[in-house]
């Protein structure tokens, strides 16, 4: 297939303009600004503006490292306060970024010595994306190793000082191997987090992706004088695609991530990113990435690749919804929101019913942290589960209707 590029249809003065400190949030929301967004942002910015607020909504999506950078190029129209303010938080997060580097080195150099590993998110997305590691928020370690391999990694984590979290019995470590992704290494100092993963999504998200797959077509990068391997671009895009879906799109970050990722990926084939999605049932996931990266972004999407991702336009009218609520819907969404979402976004229905399912009654770290059971009543679990999640969703029903009142 030959794709040619267009002109997008969908951009930015489409979206929400409500306020103008959303403007400002969607100006900055890239690696660099040109000469049209500098203009904007100059603009914008000599109208009148709750600097609180910008503040607030720019962390709470993930923005502030970027709207540091990119509000300096119009620094003379800012409160000399906001602007220390912004450098304080960009200073002790290039700290946190600096610390995090030098633990995720350390942690991918043994492992990498005993066998095969990646590093996504975190530092690695940031330098990808935006050529500067400092220009995402720290946060914690993400590796992916073959399933077979966790033990081994386990005692590699251990012999530097990180622990399990929780700590689980073996029947319920071997459920969780076999249903979820990914479990917590802890160190106490500055609370670093090593997230271990084996495989990219739950079995409760359907993401048909094989990890044999995408461990023998990584990338190497560098990062900050280490080569490490990482997820080649097609990959990383379907990713974060899915990654962004999984979470409802709830933070502007994973869109620019998403967008600057694809600017910078000059080698990325839309043929086989399509085949990809396709064989993981993931074309309305990544067809929704890519109808947000066009509505947020000046990054062009191929016109082609939108007709055979999102012909019926059904994921483009989902990100216009997305857009209208993204300034307005904050935290992690329940799980009956999470269900009515997949059911939208999964290539195939019975799949997303698959997946209520198996969220419904496939136990998880809080069933195990609320109730210890042992190990020749493990089966028990299945039939807890639902009732805790009845016991819960009923405790939040009452309180919203208690608050209501």
């Amino acid at each position: 297939m030959i794709f040619t590029t267009e002109a997008q249809r969908h951009r930015v003065s489409e979206m929400n303009s409500s306020r103008t400190e959303h403007q400002v949030i969607l100006t900055i929301a890239r690696r660099e600004l040109g000469p049209i967004q500098r203009a904007d942002l100059r603009q914008r910015l000599q109208q009148p503006l709750d600097l609180d607020y910008l503040f607030r909504i720019a962390q709470s999506h993930g923005l502030l490292p970027l709207l540091h950078q990119n509000i300096s190029s119009a620094a003379d129209l800012v409160p000399g306060h906001f602007l220390s303010r912004l450098k304080r938080e960009a200073v002790a997060n290039s700290q946190n970024v600096l610390h995090l580097m030098g633990k995720l080195l350390a942690v991918y150099k043994l492992l990498r010595s005993q066998m095969p590993v990646a590093v996504f998110k975190g530092p690695v997305l940031a330098r990808m994306a935006y050529g500067e590691v400092s220009l995402r928020h720290a946060g914690d370690i993400d590796l992916l190793i073959h399933r077979r391999d966790f033990n081994q990694a386990k005692h590699a984590l251990e012999s530097l000082g990180y622990e399990m979290f929780p700590r689980l019995t073996s029947a319920q470590l071997s459920s969780h191997l076999n249903n979820h992704c990914e479990i917590q290494f802890m160190r106490d100092d500055w609370f670093t987090v090593v997230d271990l993963h084996w495989d990219l999504a739950p079995r409760s998200f359907v993401f048909r992706v094989e990890i044999d797959e995408v461990m023998s077509r990584l990338q190497r990068v560098d990062l900050s004088g280490t080569v490490v391997d990482t997820f080649g671009p097609e990959d990383s895009v379907l990713y974060q695609s899915m990654h962004g879906a999984k979470h409802l799109w709830r933070r502007l970050e994973w869109i620019a991530a998403l967008a600057e990722t694809l600017r910078a990926s000059l080698e990325l084939d839309w043929q086989i990113l399509l085949e990809r999605a396709a064989r993981a049932r993931a074309t309305r996931i990544l067809g929704l990435g890519l109808r947000l990266v066009a509505k947020f972004s000046d990054v062009d999407v191929p016109v082609e690749v939108f007709s055979s991702l999102d012909q019926d336009r059904t994921m483009y009218r989902l990100a216009q919804r997305i857009g209208e609520h993204i300034f307005t819907t904050y935290g992690a969404a329940g799980s009956t929101e999470t269900n009515l979402f997949n059911l939208q976004i999964t290539d195939r229905k019975r799949d997303a019913l698959l997946s209520t399912l198996r969220a419904i009654f496939v136990p998880t770290l809080p069933d195990w942290q609320a109730i210890s059971l042992p190990a020749r009543l493990h089966s028990l679990y299945y039939a807890y589960r639902p009732l805790r999640l009845s016991k819960v969703y009923t405790g939040t029903l009452l309180r919203r209707v208690t608050r209501d009142v």
